[in-house]
């Protein structure tokens, strides 16, 4: 964004000077997807001047965030739009790992390797936090996943989410909020979140009557969503993926007392993923997650924090998580260890945007 604000008069003068040409560069971040093509008829139909069109064009472009002020600058470096404003090579040196200039289709395709995340609202994001376990059940509350629930809700706000918590459901009501989500209209959306804080085992959840629940059956129905379809949809889950324990040395995050798994024994159900999925484990399959009785998962709190360092810098979602599993293998919990596992089948880089 700064190197757009940085050149705002600059560009101004120099895209405006050609008025024949106006039509030409709207027409281009448009076919980027860099503008909407609401955007594109608003600006393309009105009756203001040449330099009033591009202030409205620079504005809309900086209010989407760096990502679109990126493709933005990356556009300006392109060898057909700088054949028409000689100028911008002034500014804007194309670098010898950007768009390939001799060949059209691969230059096209770097524009589109990013998934679009201009929208605002720019998705729904569901917090299901099962907190209170029924009595019967054996399994303990989960406290300090409040604490989960309230940095995943600052993080996602932040990014231009609608966000929304359920809480204690049980397992057919876990099913069935899934299901409702999924009907929802997500047309003009670019993204859906859902984070699931429970106790669990391989390939599961569980709702707090005690019932697992599959992973799959949760992801399911959004990948039959028509609205959501090419679009990211990312799922943040927090719970035992099994009872083993990753061996470690030395304990510094809390004494023996304050710190809890997520796990109890249910049949082995695997994880598929359709395209367009990220699915963000807190532990790899056979083993146990833990969480701070107080100040929650270390899973979702390393994943908060990376999140908001590394979104700001336009770092891709897998680069962070990347992040997220060096943080979390490297502590000692209980003596014991802990790896977080991404799957994903995401066929774009995601750069999150967050003011």
């Amino acid at each position: 964004m700064e190197t757009v604000l940085e050149n705002k008069l600059f560009l101004i003068k120099t895209l405006s000077a050609k008025p024949n040409l106006l039509n030409f560069i709207l027409q281009y971040v448009q076919q980027d997807k860099i503008i909407t093509k609401r955007d594109y008829s608003d600006l393309n139909s009105s009756n203001q001047t040449p330099m009033n069109i591009i202030i409205d064009l620079l504005d809309t472009v900086m209010d989407r965030g760096d990502a679109t002020c990126c493709k933005f600058v990356d556009l300006l470096k392109r060898k057909e739009v700088q054949e028409n404003f000689p100028d911008l090579k002034e500014r804007f040196i194309p670098s010898p790992t950007s768009h390939n200039q001799d060949n059209p289709v691969e230059a096209a395709n770097e524009v589109d390797d990013c998934y679009p995340v201009t929208r605002r609202p720019l998705g729904h994001c569901l917090i299901i936090n099962n907190h209170t376990f029924e009595d019967r059940t054996r399994l303990s509350t989960r406290k300090g996943t409040d604490a989960d629930r309230d940095a995943l809700t600052e993080v996602f706000l932040r990014m231009h989410f609608i966000v929304e918590e359920r809480r204690d459901l049980v397992s057919s009501d876990m099913q069935n909020t899934a299901k409702e989500f999924a009907a929802m209209d997500h047309s003009r959306m670019d993204a859906f979140v859902c984070c699931i804080l429970s106790h669990g085992e391989k390939g599961t959840v569980f709702g707090i009557d005690g019932e697992s629940v599959a992973i799959r059956d949760l992801t399911l129905p959004f990948a039959e969503c028509s609205t959501l379809t090419g679009k990211p949809k990312l799922f943040f889950i927090q719970a035992c993926q099994g009872k083993d324990l990753q061996k470690g040395v030395l304990m510094h995050d809390g004494s023996e007392d304050e710190l809890e798994d997520d796990y109890k024994k249910a049949d082995f159900t695997s994880v598929p993923l359709e395209a367009d999925f990220l699915i963000g484990m807190s532990t790899v399959e056979s083993y146990k997650s833990f969480r701070h009785t107080t100040e929650g998962s270390i899973y979702i709190q390393d994943l908060c924090k990376h999140l908001k360092v590394c979104c700001p810098k336009k770092e891709d979602i897998l680069s962070i998580l990347t992040k997220v599993n060096r943080s979390v293998s490297a502590k000692d919990l209980k003596r014991h260890k802990q790896m977080p596992e991404p799957r994903y089948t995401l066929t774009r880089k995601l750069v999150l945007p967050m003011d």
